[in-house]
């Protein structure tokens, strides 16, 4: 179970890195939306693996 939550946060972590990074980078209309696209990706990445991890605690 736990690598199955592993591998679900870092999906969603990989997949929120790229679609914030097209979105800040078409926003900014700068290559600094990277960076920031990352941070957040990381950021969901993290707290869909502690979502996904409290949901299989609970069943």
């Amino acid at each position: 179970m736990n690598n199955k939550r592993i591998i679900i946060g870092v999906t969603i972590g990989i997949i929120a890195a790229i679609l914030w990074s097209v979105v800040f980078i078409n926003v900014l209309n700068s290559m600094a939306g990277i960076g920031i696209g990352i941070c957040l990706g990381i950021s969901f990445g993290i707290s869909g693996s502690l979502i996904f991890s409290k949901k299989d605690k609970d069943k």
